[in-house]
């Protein structure tokens, strides 16, 4: 009769586990999509007659925390140089020039950047970067 009991708490045990084991896997998944966020990047040259011309458009999954460099990099070739303040982004798709006063700069959300391009993190979902050639 004991190891009849016994069985029976065996395997109710090993029942409720694989139930709450599947529910922590559920939960690590949903997780991990939550760290996922969506970013479309826009680039514009406004330096053209047709002011504000559209060049390029890509939406990117990308890592909560992900630079605004790192995701532009992966999207365009670009030249830049180095700092103590971060990047300088002088070329995007071959476009810029510094001789002539042509320089990108960038906004998240419609707001101006107020640090380097590899110093800004991307943390919310939807988020809407536009890098936009302008003579200056």
């Amino acid at each position: 009769m004991k190891k009849k009991i016994l069985a029976v708490v065996v395997a109710s045990a090993a029942f409720v586990g694989l139930f709450a084991s599947q529910s922590v896997q559920k939960q690590s998944i949903q997780a991990a999509k939550t760290k996922q966020i969506s970013v479309t990047y826009t680039l514009k040259d406004t330096t053209k007659a047709k002011n504000k011309q559209t060049l390029a458009k890509k939406t990117f999954k990308v890592k909560k925390g992900t630079t605004v460099f790192t995701v532009l990099k992966k999207a365009w070739k670009v030249n830049y140089t180095k700092s103590s303040y971060g990047v300088f982004i002088t070329k995007i798709k071959g476009l810029g020039n510094e001789k002539k006063k042509l320089y990108w700069t960038y906004t998240v959300d419609g707001k101006m950047a107020k640090v380097a391009a590899d110093k800004q993190k991307l943390t919310k979902n939807k988020s809407k970067v536009v890098f936009t050639l302008k003579k200056y």
